[in-house]
């Protein structure tokens, strides 16, 4: 809905499409650390699903649905009270400001429907219950789509809100979402994540609940700690210019797009993997690993190619000026040739490694490589070397090819091979096919 948003705003001209960028970064903030959360807990989910130990399942299914609500509020919050702050931290043009706390004001008490609605989404991809999932999501894109035509432009009656009318269109499309999502899970006989009284959430011993949460909060923090770092990027790339930030915006917006097929490729890693994680099957979960690099390989050179060839296609669909076309086009190059760098490293972390547990040491290698190499080489090229936009951003990849090849090591040693649910494996091996 985020990308649907900043596609339809772009069209409004370029301040617009920096001022939704720039609010819609307290939501990837609060996705990242819940995606980042959820993919923690989702290892225990994976795992017990291995086992078909549903009981278990409701009782992970609490604690993640506590702490999403206990997120999403502080985020409302800090939305609500400090919008010019954080819009003043993206980019500091006066219009970007005030159109950027319009948007952020209207979409920020949503944010505790969103979050329920994405912790039963990847829940429903840990059971393996993703098709009457996946077609509510599309609805509600298609909702959103429908509704952003509507309050954006004023048609079909509906008053011309502008960029407000993008914010109230999404906030509309998560009322949707949530709602059809619980709906969904009680008109399926037998959902695994249907619970009939709240006590199947909160029957859990404080010893279950810290175990869950050793596992998942160094996810939650790290891919949090990313959205933030996100954050800075765009800050760096605002000291190019408004251009370079709105630019990034749509890049933004076809990268998330060429992404979704390897975050579909992590979580149906991480998925399968936990699940024989879960069984004990260690050679198993071994040799499909080794199946998912590869198809992650094999996807980079064709999303790549892919991109290229439409890059040219998108320059006519905004109405920028001529220099901000010239950046646009040269940040969609550096992004395509660099597509497999940044997602073998995010297969390898999110979908092979978490599945395990193996969290802690992702999370550092995170940091480190974030804090200490890219956002400072990022700073010294734009403001000592006073870099473009596209040596800017490739620095930026370059720091997530560091992350990948480390990562790929930590691989090899094989301490991502834990089995959270107590399973014996010592019939491991047999389950090679």
């Amino acid at each position: 809905m985020g990308i649907v948003d900043t596609a339809m705003v772009g069209r409004m001209g370029v301040a617009p499409l920096a001022a939704s960028g720039a609010a819609s970064m307290v939501a990837i903030v609060l996705f990242n650390f819940m995606y980042g959360f959820l993919s923690g807990a989702g290892a225990f989910i994976s795992q017990y699903w291995g086992l078909r130990d549903t009981e278990t399942i409701r009782k992970v299914l609490g604690v993640i649905y506590r702490a999403s609500i206990f997120v999403a509020l502080i985020f409302s919050i800090a939305g609500e009270l400090f919008a010019p702050q954080i819009i003043w931290l993206i980019d500091r043009d006066p219009e970007v400001i005030e159109l950027g706390v319009q948007y952020l004001r209207v979409i920020a008490p949503s944010y505790a429907l969103a979050m329920l609605s994405y912790s039963f989404m990847v829940s429903s991809r840990c059971v393996q219950r993703l098709r009457a999932a996946t077609i509510i999501d599309i609805c509600a894109i298609l909702l959103n789509s429908l509704l952003n035509y509507m309050f954006i432009w004023g048609k079909f009656g509906a008053p011309a809100w502008g960029i407000r009318g993008a914010a109230f269109a999404t906030v509309l499309s998560r009322v949707f979402e949530c709602a059809s999502f619980f709906i969904y899970s009680y008109a399926v006989k037998d959902h695994p994540l249907a619970f009939k009284r709240l006590s199947e959430l909160s029957g859990y011993s404080k010893e279950f609940r810290n175990r869950i949460l050793k596992t998942a909060i160094p996810v939650g923090f790290s891919d949090g700690l990313w959205g933030i770092t996100c954050t800075v990027y765009l800050s760096i790339y605002g000291m190019i210019g408004t251009a370079a930030v709105a630019a990034v915006q749509v890049i933004n917006i076809v990268n998330e797009c060429f992404q979704s097929v390897f975050y579909g490729v992590g979580s149906a890693a991480a998925v399968l993997i936990g699940e024989q994680l879960g069984q004990a099957k260690l050679k198993r979960a071994k040799k499909s690993a080794v199946q998912f690099l590869w198809t992650g390989v094999g996807l980079s050179a064709l999303m790549t190619l892919f991109m290229l060839l439409i890059s040219p296609l998108l320059i006519g669909f905004y109405q920028f000026d001529d220099a901000t076309n010239q950046v646009l086009m040269s940040g969609l190059s550096v992004t395509a040739w660099t597509i497999i760098m940044r997602m073998m490293c995010y297969i390898i972390m999110c979908g092979v490694l978490r599945p395990g547990g193996d969290t802690t040491f992702p999370m550092i290698v995170d940091l480190v490589c974030n804090w200490a190499f890219i956002i400072p080489a990022m700073l010294i090229a734009v403001r000592v070397f006073h870099a473009d936009l596209r040596t800017t951003m490739f620095l930026c990849y370059l720091g997530e090819g560091l992350k990948g090849v480390i990562c790929y090591f930590r691989y090899r040693s094989g301490s991502w091979l834990n089995v959270l649910t107590g399973a014996d494996a010592s019939n491991d091996a047999t389950d090679v096919v």
